[in-house]
């Protein structure tokens, strides 16, 4: 439904928590724009140059074609044993207008592991500036709120899990939003809300093209169709932003759903399929220099609104979710991050005893450890970069490493791994064993 929706924002410079007083709105920057373009005709308005300056033009276009490849390593159940095979189009249009820009960006995908060719429409939207401190952006777009590299606590906007283990590029890992996003400065402070009329899930693993483990059969499957149920209630989300003396706080909410289906009906006509709860969140962000890097906390608290008991085994219990990161440049063009993830599980003797599978349930406080290492070579042209997932209550962990070569401003070459081990085929990657992949790009920028 991406024809009806709205959202807000000044997109890239949110995401990254600027400063509310150093960001004016879209509408002021597009007259400043035109103010400043028109003085500068004014000043050389008297003399005679014997050609006039062309006029910018409100329209802009770009795009990409993509040719991607990736295979399991090992034998999977799944019906290929291919994790990429694909042919990707992409075009970018955007039209500035007197105080307001359209923009449309859409793929056009000749998907061979799933045998079809589909239309992606990622972002659609418009965005304008009603007030002079105010932004909005509605219709389809892609949103990023939250501190972690690859791990989200209040960011519970719509993710493509699909995309990212078959490795393609990390952009897809959002998936886009039908919202509408508003965001009003009061002095250093920004207030960012989403509504959202449908929900919009996770793009989760569902056998298609990965494997997963499934607790009632006890066993890694690839069904040909996940029984689910989906639901397309209203969701809301809401962030209070500041930067003080170069410390960026931020505290978030949020009311909707689980993004991946942790529920399952047990009686009437719907009996036997999976669904997503109901999930009301709040949480806090800091975002700090600290040494000579960077620091990052952030918390979550999660309201599983339809079992708060936890005793019931079939829907998700309340969690509390925490993360701690730092990042600095260990040497020059070496960039190095950590961070400590912990996922507690309230309730949890409820959840156990309860459980159909106590064995086969997460620890009461999961915890996951996470490096990333970057390296930029041949003047930059070059990146090199290593991932790593690593749980010990889990006992599993993931290793994601990629090389992307720049030939030049059009070509760019990128390859790379997915790679899971763990004890047990039913934790968090461990199941995803069968999955490992090798992958391979080639895009030409146009």
């Amino acid at each position: 439904m991406i024809w009806s929706i709205f959202g807000l924002m000044f997109s890239v410079m949110l995401l990254q928590n600027v400063n509310a007083t150093e960001v004016a709105p879209v509408a002021s920057q597009l007259q400043q724009s035109a103010q400043d373009q028109s003085d500068s005709q004014d000043i050389w308005g008297d003399d005679d140059w014997g050609d006039e300056q062309e006029e910018a033009s409100p329209w802009l276009f770009s795009g990409f074609a993509e040719a991607g490849f990736g295979a399991f390593t090992q034998h999977n159940v799944t019906d290929k044993q291919q994790s990429l095979a694909e042919l990707r189009g992409r075009g970018e249009v955007s039209y500035q207008g007197e105080g307001y820009v359209v923009t449309a960006k859409g793929d056009l995908l000749a998907d061979g592991v799933m045998e079809q060719l589909e239309f992606d429409a990622r972002e659609l939207n418009l965005a304008f500036s009603p007030l002079q401190n105010t932004d909005v952006i509605l219709g389809r777009q892609v949103i990023t709120w939250g501190t972690g590299d690859y791990l989200f606590l209040n960011d519970l906007f719509a993710k493509d899990w699909q995309s990212f283990f078959a490795g393609r590029d990390d952009a897809y890992l959002k998936a886009p939003n039908d919202s509408v996003r508003v965001m009003q400065y009061v002095k250093n402070i920004t207030f960012d809300l989403v509504y959202s009329p449908e929900f919009t899930p996770d793009n989760f693993i569902t056998g298609e093209r990965f494997s997963f483990y499934s607790p009632q059969a006890m066993t890694i499957v690839a069904p040909e169709r996940f029984p689910l149920l989906e639901n397309y209630g209203e969701q809301y989300a809401v962030r209070v932003a500041t930067s003080i003396k170069g410390i960026e706080y931020a505290l978030y909410g949020s009311k909707g759903y689980w993004t991946t289906p942790t529920g399952i009906y047990v009686e009437g006509d719907n009996a036997g399929l999976a669904y997503f709860p109901e999930l009301h969140t709040y949480g806090a962000s800091i975002r700090t220099p600290l040494a000579s890097g960077l620091f990052n906390g952030e918390i979550a608290v999660y309201n599983s609104v339809e079992d708060s008991r936890g005793d019931n085994p079939f829907i998700a219990n309340d969690q509390v979710r925490l993360l701690f990161g730092y990042e600095q440049e260990l040497v020059k063009d070496l960039t190095g991050a950590v961070q400590f993830y912990l996922e507690h599980t309230d309730n949890y003797d409820e959840y156990v005893v309860n459980s159909l599978s106590p064995e086969t349930q997460a620890e009461e406080n999961r915890q996951v450890l996470t490096v990333r290492l970057t390296h930029l070579s041949k003047r930059q042209t070059l990146t090199s970069s290593l991932f790593v997932f690593y749980s010990p209550t889990d006992q599993d962990g993931y290793l994601k490493p990629s090389m992307t070569y720049r030939y030049n401003d059009n070509w760019t070459l990128a390859g790379g791994a997915n790679v899971f081990w763990g004890e047990q085929d039913y934790s968090f990657f461990g199941q995803q064993q069968d999955n490992t992949n090798l992958w391979l790009r080639l895009r030409f920028n146009y």
